[in-house]
């Protein structure tokens, strides 16, 4: 009896006990899911990334070549069809068809022989043709993938660059046509392909080995559906002790778990985890505005998010913690790619337009950021010389290696801007150190204009250093037309940015002009 009454009384800590290492167990699989869930995504953004500038390079090239304006097969015509297929990197071969034949293209020439076209694998709701697989068309024993639309055909070539056509053990993923009937390629072993369902996401609150995501383009028809076969959390004897010893508070610990990971999943951590690997940041755009004529030369791109609730979130808060959480170069990836496609038709259109990009210190120097943005101006056909990257000065921590990365990048073409300054290490012999294009007065000085003697003379002596080292003045926070006159007076060719020329804005509510004319 006395047995009985302790093994009652130990009752409620040997079951808490066992509940403890069963919860633990939970909880790392849990987390081992996450992990998995965050790798596969990155993979699948990786090949969208991938397909979304292959597509939009084919559909550029097919529209091209439709409307060249030459005879088919023509000199003139395999000339132009030559010039757009030196455009892209990502197709084989372009060229013309009539009755399901080959007459040219811009590798062969006239093609005599015609060869004859296979029926096309599919054909969309808009009439593109795609082809699958198709062998020694244009050369013998080669095999290609081809898109047509009219009277044009582009070749590309079948497979997947290596890093994504040989991804890591486990991973496997299939490019589909959005409604999932025609695929442009597979990736990954074939029995981990065989897992794989179309259009399948896992939910986080399934815990397997196996794991799917999907994800389609909103601007071109192209989805990708990938899986992971994850390992399993292999139990060892240390663990299983563990959680038995710590069995008596498991009770309270999963509570506290289960809050503490509810209140996480509403923070503005986690909302900035999540839009920075599942690409929910948006986009607004401020005018620059030249003072001396009142014309539109270009917008900063700004980065923008809201909470679970929809309400704003602040720069000044997420952008800090997406640094601390090591994710600010998903970020300005997603910014870089979003602000170059919707902003390239207005950068073309006008030569004098450019496109402010902000990076962080850790962007400066990522040379792997520096492929992905060479790559993506050259997808979008966005001359390097129209895209400006601010840098602030107060992330100018290490100078050599900072040096070295913005030479870089202005060799390669691109403008680079010192925003905020003023407002961390401003002297000559920091900016003969950096070779840059132009400087941006902090809005802290801005507002002194017309207030503050002290203010207006750090914005004149700005500005004579500017013209000292021969570069571009952009002044920040310009809200009235006193300060904007005032500006055009001590530096006419100033460039300015503020409310006075309208507020940030999405890119279908940017006018083609402020509509602002600066008195001088």
């Amino acid at each position: 009896m006395q047995t009985l009454r302790r093994l009652t009384r130990w009752l409620p800590v040997l079951v808490g006990a066992l509940a403890g290492m069963l919860v633990m167990l939970l909880m790392g699989q849990v987390a081992q899911t996450r992990v998995d869930d965050f790798r596969l995504r990155n993979y699948a953004q990786d090949i969208m990334g991938f397909m979304g500038d292959a597509s939009i390079s084919s559909r550029n090239a097919l529209q091209d070549a439709m409307y060249s304006g030459a005879l088919p097969c023509t000199d003139a015509d395999i000339l132009s069809l030559r010039r757009v297929a030196m455009r892209s990197p990502y197709f084989h071969d372009i060229g013309r068809v009539h009755n399901s034949r080959l007459l040219c293209s811009a590798v062969a020439g006239r093609l005599d022989p015609a060869p004859e076209l296979p029926p096309p694998s599919h054909e969309t709701r808009t009439g593109v043709k795609l082809w699958h697989t198709l062998t020694g068309i244009v050369t013998p024993g080669v095999q290609v993938n081809a898109i047509g639309m009219g009277d044009v055909v582009v070749f590309s070539p079948p497979l997947l660059p290596a890093r994504l056509g040989t991804p890591a053990p486990g991973f496997a993923s299939v490019a589909s046509t959005g409604d999932m009937r025609f695929q442009f390629w597979r990736a990954g072993k074939f029995e981990d392909q065989q897992r794989i369902t179309l259009g399948q996401t896992s939910r986080w609150l399934d815990i397997g080995s196996l794991r799917q995501y999907s994800m389609c383009s909103s601007s071109v028809d192209v989805c990708v559906s990938a899986v992971y076969a994850s390992s399993r959390l292999v139990a060892n004897p240390w663990g299983l002790l563990f959680a038995l010893l710590t069995g008596a508070v498991a009770g309270g610990a999963v509570g506290m778990s289960w809050r503490s990971r509810r209140r996480y999943r509403m923070s503005i951590d986690w909302v900035t985890q999540q839009a920075a690997e599942s690409g929910g940041i948006h986009l607004v755009y401020q005018p620059l505005v030249r003072l001396r004529d009142g014309k539109m030369v270009g917008v900063e791109a700004l980065a923008r998010l809201n909470d679970s609730a929809g309400n704003p979130i602040s720069p000044d808060i997420f952008i800090p913690i997406a640094e601390r959480q090591g994710l600010i170069g998903l970020i300005t990836r997603q910014v870089a790619r979003k602000a170059l496609i919707e902003m390239h038709g207005r950068v073309l259109a006008d030569p004098e337009f450019h496109l402010s990009i902000n990076l962080a210190a850790t962007d400066v120097v990522d040379r792997t950021f520096h492929t992905y943005l060479n790559h993506m101006a050259a997808s979008l056909r966005v001359p390097r010389a129209q895209i400006a990257l601010e840098v602030t000065e107060r992330s100018t921590d290490s100078m050599a290696k900072l040096r070295e990365a913005l030479d870089r990048l202005r060799i390669d073409g691109y403008q680079i801007h010192i925003d905020d300054f003023g407002t961390g290490f401003s002297n000559l012999a920091y900016l003969s150190t950096l070779n840059v294009d132009a400087l941006k007065i902090d809005r802290m000085f801005t507002q002194a204009i017309g207030k503050d003697t002290v203010g207006s003379a750090i914005v004149d002596q700005i500005c004579k250093m500017a013209t000292l080292l021969g570069v571009d003045v952009i002044v920040e926070g310009l809200e009235t037309q006193a300060q904007a006159d005032y500006m055009l007076a001590i530096h006419p060719d100033a460039i300015g940015q503020g409310w006075l020329f309208g507020k940030a804005v999405a890119a279908d509510d940017l006018s083609p002009e402020p509509g602002m004319a600066v008195q001088a």
